[in-house]
């Protein structure tokens, strides 16, 4: 039986150019650590595959079919930094050596969330003449490929378009520094010949980009959270492919993301008008993931505890535990996010945010009936916050119950975080201010993410402790990691006031 065609990655650091005039390309011999220049040239054709709307051009996402060069196959490109991009490839081969004309299932999967469910049809047509100039170091390494390229597009409504650019791409065994050193010299020698960057990201986007929606003008306070709103869903979106991917951390980046645009309708609902609907919607959303990255952190963080279990007998026993223990309910709760990633209520919770980053401005705002919302405002809705989580931190200090204590303490951590993320969205009224503030508020984040950290990992010990058939080494050795976790919450729970009080403290002056 044939096997099942898997999709491979690589991280590429590309920077494109245009030639102005009668500019042409430079000698590119003579920089550092380079020995010799190849040239050649290659003919290359791609499909560009995109939503009727530009979903994935909207978010920076190429979806392309390649033929000729090196590298054909289908491939995906993800922004990732400043001129890098993860570039995910597909054979043009199914199993049976057939080529497939449409997008292959598995990489229509992983843009499901981005596409918004949404089906995909060929949106460009590019055919590029390349004339490569491969860097090559004194042991052959390719340290970098320069290309000049000859471009013909057309797109759906039969326009053509022809163009040159060059772009530089770095060698994929070069570091950070070496790579970033080498493309500024490469720069360098573009600049003074007449060569500059390009305004388009991509080719792609020079052939479509002027069918993307125009971004309209919005006052001040609007365009803060507008902002806030749209950085937070793009990071969403790419976080749906990590999830997709089983990449590390990529449940935390999803869940940070959708925390950070609730907390932002909660804090500024009554400035601009904004129902409890989407907040409802991402606090299901968020439930679903919980699961999933809860077990991720709990694995880690009690393995990487049993090293303080004196005896290794006990150790042993107490990893090998842990481990059965975790390895069954962390694949069931990966199973359980996906589904809700492939479910019609997530994509409805998309669409339902595109349309209200959208539409930000268009509707008065709440407070706008008898003058003009302003940043101040936006201010004061951040002190409205800040009294109701000083009230639950005082809770936490009247109660003497453990049970409670643990109960009050995650609401107030719950509260703070709704406050640290309002903040963000304001941060561009006082940037250095805002700095030193959030600054405190991740002390104060890490303080009480700990302690919350200490109480579910005493809730999973008792579980894994209650486990009928288990050695009595790995259960004392779960008595050991139980009670240090009780430490570790009695300090940080003591640490609460103090905490609050210089977090409070800083961010009052922006209302003071």
């Amino acid at each position: 039986m044939p096997q099942r065609p898997t999709v491979s990655s690589a991280t590429e650091t590309e920077r494109k150019y245009t030639a102005g005039g009668s500019a042409s390309l430079p000698a590119l011999t003579g920089l550092p650590r380079v020995s010799v220049v190849e040239v050649d040239t290659v003919e290359l054709s791609a499909q560009y595959y995109d939503t009727a709307d530009l979903r994935l051009l909207q978010s920076a996402i190429t979806l392309r079919r390649r033929e000729g060069g090196d590298d054909a196959g289908w491939h995906v490109k993800l922004p990732s930094g400043a001129d890098t991009r993860t570039e995910l490839h597909f054979p043009l081969a199914d199993a049976d050596g057939q080529s497939a004309d449409e997008p292959p299932a598995q990489l229509m999967n992983l843009l499901v969330g981005v596409r918004r469910g949404l089906p995909v049809s060929l949106a460009a047509l590019l055919t590029t003449t390349r004339h490569r100039h491969r860097i090559r170091g004194k042991d052959d390494t390719l340290l970098a490929e320069v290309v000049e390229d000859d471009v013909v597009a057309v797109r759906g409504d039969d326009e053509e378009m022809h163009w040159q650019e060059i772009e530089v791409e770095a060698g994929s065994s070069l570091g950070r520094g070496d790579r970033s050193t080498l493309l500024d010299a490469i720069e360098e020698r573009l600049t003074a010949a007449g060569i500059v960057r390009s305004p388009s990201p991509s080719k792609v986007h020079r052939v479509l980009g002027d069918l993307l929606p125009v971004v309209p003008e919005l006052a001040e306070a609007a365009r803060f959270l507008r902002d806030y709103l749209a950085r937070e869903l793009h990071a969403l979106e790419l976080s749906d492919i990590a999830v997709r991917r089983n990449e590390p951390d990529a449940i935390h980046s999803m869940r940070k993301a959708s925390r950070r645009i609730r907390s932002a309708l909660q804090t500024y609902a009554g400035d601009f008008a904004l129902g409890d609907t989407l907040v409802d919607e991402l606090r299901w959303f968020g439930r679903r993931l919980s699961p999933s990255r809860d077990l991720e952190v709990q694995w880690e963080r009690l393995a990487g505890q049993v090293g303080e279990i004196p005896d290794e007998r006990h150790r042993e026993a107490t990893k090998s535990r842990i481990d059965e223990y975790f390895s069954a309910k962390t694949d069931a709760a990966r199973t359980a996010a996906l589904a809700t990633l492939d479910s019609e209520r997530y994509l409805l919770m998309l669409r339902s945010l595109d349309a209200l980053v959208s539409g930000l401005g268009s509707t008065p705002p709440a407070r706008s009936r008898t003058s003009a919302l302003d940043p101040e405002k936006l201010t004061r809705s951040v002190a409205t916050v800040a009294k109701k989580v000083d009230k639950r931190v005082a809770r936490v200090r009247k109660t003497h119950d453990p049970h409670e204590r643990d109960e009050l303490m995650h609401r107030a951590r719950k509260g703070a975080k709704r406050m640290r993320y309002a903040i963000e969205v304001i941060a561009p009224l006082h940037p250095k201010r805002t700095a030193r503030i959030l600054e405190r508020f991740d002390e104060f984040q890490d303080m009480l993410g700990e302690f919350q950290d200490s109480v579910v990992s005493r809730e999973h010990l008792l579980d894994i402790v209650s486990d009928q058939g288990h050695a009595a080494e790995s259960s004392f050795g779960l008595g050991i990691l139980y009670r240090l976790e009780t430490e570790i919450g009695r300090r940080q729970a003591a640490q609460l006031e103090p905490a609050w009080k210089r977090a409070l403290g800083s961010a009052e002056k922006l209302w003071a």
